[in-house]
């Protein structure tokens, strides 16, 4: 396959990626923040039972098979930018161009979700995302100043001009079997050849979510700040992550008490 015809066919596959779940009018690309590393979920959620009433449970009371997807109605991709410091410590990156000599971590995440409301110990609201995720994490050394890391299509043209470096793996959160299991490729060099590998990967995931030996398991996987604070309250990771720990949801009262 010649250099027009491999561009062609990535473009093809981003296009599948940003579409592949259009069959469900809830998806949406939202300015969420995924974590590095998900947290599994045991708090309460709100499950949708099989009559089509929903109720509120504790995550670890439902069965983990297919009929817990029922309850992610929220279809979300995101991109999330880590720089990378002297320690290995990661911080959000404020824009998506590149600095030469500096090493990034970026997450592109699809997640199916439902979305919960979080005010945490400092009284910062977030809304955060309980579900699972499949997602392509990209560890990129720039060699060039203003590549747009967010990007994936213009990474693969980078890698092929040596003005990046770096590795891409797939990752599934929450999702598990031997099928699934078996399609997750192995660690490789950032490329087109291996962004188009990752992206079929996916979608290969992706069409295997509702098979019946798939199992399921919730888990904490992005986070946005409620807009409209006031005090422009400081997002404090720590403390959301302690508050989705033990995470209730507030009984609507009425005249005749609580629901």
């Amino acid at each position: 396959m010649n250099t027009k015809s491999r561009l062609l066919f990535l473009g093809f596959l981003l296009i599948s990626f940003g579409l592949f779940a259009q069959g469900n009018t809830g998806t949406t690309t939202q300015l969420f923040t995924s974590l590095e590393v998900p947290q599994a979920y045991h708090s309460e959620l709100k499950y949708l039972q099989t009559d089509g009433t929903v109720v509120t449970k504790n995550a670890d009371e439902v069965k983990h098979d297919k009929s817990y997807l029922g309850s992610f109605p929220s279809l979300v991709s995101s991109v999330t930018i880590y720089q990378v410091d002297k320690e290995g410590g990661l911080s959000l990156l404020g824009n998506s161009l590149s600095s030469k000599g500096s090493k990034y971590v970026v997450i592109y995440d699809y997640t199916q979700t439902q979305t919960i409301h979080i005010t945490d110990a400092n009284g910062t609201s977030y809304h955060a995302l309980i579900g699972v995720s499949v997602r392509m994490v990209a560890k990129i050394n720039s060699k060039s100043n203003k590549i747009n890391i967010a990007n994936l299509y213009g990474l693969g043209i980078a890698a092929g001009k040596n003005q990046i470096s770096g590795s891409l793996e797939v990752r599934v959160n929450g999702i598990n079997s031997q099928k699934i299991n078996e399609l997750i490729p192995v660690t490789a060099d950032l490329s087109q050849a291996s962004i188009g590998t990752a992206l079929q990967s996916v979608a290969s995931i992706k069409s295997h979510i509702y098979d019946a030996e798939t199992n399921i398991t919730p888990y904490f996987i992005a986070w946005s700040v409620v807009k409209d604070q006031p005090g422009g309250k400081t997002p404090n990771v720590q403390s959301l992550s302690d508050s989705v720990r033990t995470f209730q949801f507030t009984p609507i009262r009425t005249n005749g008490g609580n629901k």
